[in-house]
């Protein structure tokens, strides 16, 4: 499972990095356009997107539980999806307003320890993330032409990228058996801290424009942030829960 999804990862950050790569030269080579054209430049946009999500997954609550627990940092990659509404505010130039969830939930037992009838002590770990941002994308090329004062044709290919932050709502809970570190003893518990912290986004990708009205959208884009373990009664006091990863998206984009 682990070696599927470190696949699925570097075949898409592959996939995006020979888009970018190669729009520079195919947008100066192309001057041709979508399909059809528009009676002016779209003002707006509105994407919905999936795509998969990778928390960097490392220190505080992640390291507790992949030392003590059969969990590796790969166990918290899982499917996300979003949807972001843009404003264009100048030619290449536009203002996103975004949101975006993600959920993984894994299966686990202790490494070293067995109960009293020699089974695994179980449990059940999840990380949900809810996002909410802002950001500026900029495009690295016109986003198309006007002909005349009637009629503007979409260009086929174009780059971006987008700088921004947000608010993140996390949730790290693990439900199950657990053994208490002074007298060995398995209890059942459910341990959980959720929260509302301030992040900040990069991102790059490109548009491909399949029609006069539709984009297809593809993106790499980076989550930076943290909070603590123990906000608003959490049961990890002094461990900070990792909020940063990397994600990867594509979706549908319709110009409004």
């Amino acid at each position: 499972m682990r070696g599927r999804s470190s696949n699925r990862i570097a075949v898409t950050a592959i996939t995006l990095f020979v888009l970018l790569a190669g729009a520079g030269g195919a947008v100066h080579a192309q001057s041709g356009a979508g399909d059809g054209f528009l009676f002016r430049s779209p003002k707006a946009s509105l994407t919905v997107h999936g795509g998969y999500s990778q928390p960097i997954a490392t220190g505080g609550v992640f390291h507790l539980a992949t030392s003590e627990l059969t969990l590796g940092r790969s166990d918290f990659g899982t499917g996300n999806i979003g949807a972001d509404l843009a404003a264009a505010v100048a030619p290449r130039v536009e203002v996103v307003l975004g949101v975006s969830g993600a959920r993984s939930t894994t299966v686990s037992e202790y490494r070293e320890w067995l109960d009293n009838n020699d089974l695994p002590i179980e449990q059940t770990t999840s990380f949900r993330r809810l996002a909410v941002t802002g950001s500026v994308r900029y495009y690295l090329a016109d986003r198309g032409r006007n002909i005349g004062s009637i009629a503007w044709i979409p260009t086929r290919l174009v780059p971006f990228v987008s700088l921004g932050g947000g608010y993140m709502q996390y949730r790290f809970e693990q439900v199950g058996d657990f053994v208490d570190s002074q007298t060995l003893a398995v209890f059942r518990d459910r341990l959980d801290v959720e929260a509302w912290r301030p992040v900040m986004q990069g991102g790059a990708g490109a548009q491909w424009s399949l029609s006069r009205r539709l984009n297809l959208t593809g993106e790499l884009r980076y989550t930076h942030g943290s909070g603590p373990g123990d906000a608003h009664g959490g049961s990890f006091s002094g461990y900070q829960v990792n909020l940063s990863g990397v994600s990867t998206t594509i979706g549908l984009t319709l110009r409004l």
